[in-house]
């Protein structure tokens, strides 16, 4: 019972902070000015909104569905879902603007 007490602490901390991580740079993606690619409004908020849905999905993977596991199924697959498909849209729009800018 103490090793999976152990393991699981340890994998809630580098989740928790492996999600904060991620948070953070969504956040400041987000946030702040920034210059090249990233000048672009829809290319930094989308970049930081694929960031912020990145740490919300490690989160829930890694901490909620250990700490929780007996959330109702439905709530549980539509907060995943809405969130991956946040990070699909996120990631297609980046890689849009990798290929025009390489244009």
């Amino acid at each position: 019972m103490r090793a999976r007490w152990l393991s699981l602490t340890l994998v809630f901390a580098s989740a928790g902070l492996w999600s904060i991580a991620l948070g953070v740079l969504g956040a400041w993606l987000i946030a702040e000015p920034h210059t090249g690619i990233l000048s672009h409004d829809s290319v930094s908020i989308s970049a930081g909104l694929g960031c912020l849905c990145a740490a919300q999905l490690v989160f829930l993977e890694c901490v909620a569905d250990r700490a929780f596991p007996r959330t109702h199924r439905g709530i549980r697959i539509g907060i995943k879902g809405a969130n991956a498909l946040t990070l699909g849209g996120s990631v297609c729009v980046l890689l849009l603007a990798v290929v025009i800018v390489r244009i």
